[in-house]
């Protein structure tokens, strides 16, 4: 079994971007695959590959997302709480 370190901000974010990457990538293959006259044993392998990886990549989103979230939920609690205390006087403001 892997262990697997805790899913931080960044690797958040790249989860994000390799999901993009994928369906670029695939959908790239999969216009290459129809506009230049491809084999017709490698159209099923194209076809699967297309639909199968940006699924694949998907699977790890929802996790990316919740990190995000969290944060975000928690920068909202911090900026409440930091309204709720009184203002001071800078000691040197005369």
């Amino acid at each position: 079994m892997r262990d697997e370190l805790p899913l931080t901000r960044r690797r958040a974010i790249a989860r994000f971007v390799f999901a993009g990457l994928v369906v670029l990538t695939c959908a790239a293959l999969f216009s290459a695959a129809a506009l230049v006259p491809a084999p017709p044993g490698v159209l099923p392998i194209v076809v699967i590959v297309c639909i199968g990886a940006p699924m694949l990549a998907s699977l790890e989103l929802p996790a990316a997302y919740k990190v995000l979230r969290e944060e975000t939920t928690a920068i909202a609690a911090l900026r409440r709480h930091l309204a709720q205390l009184p203002e001071t006087r800078h000691p040197f403001d005369g």
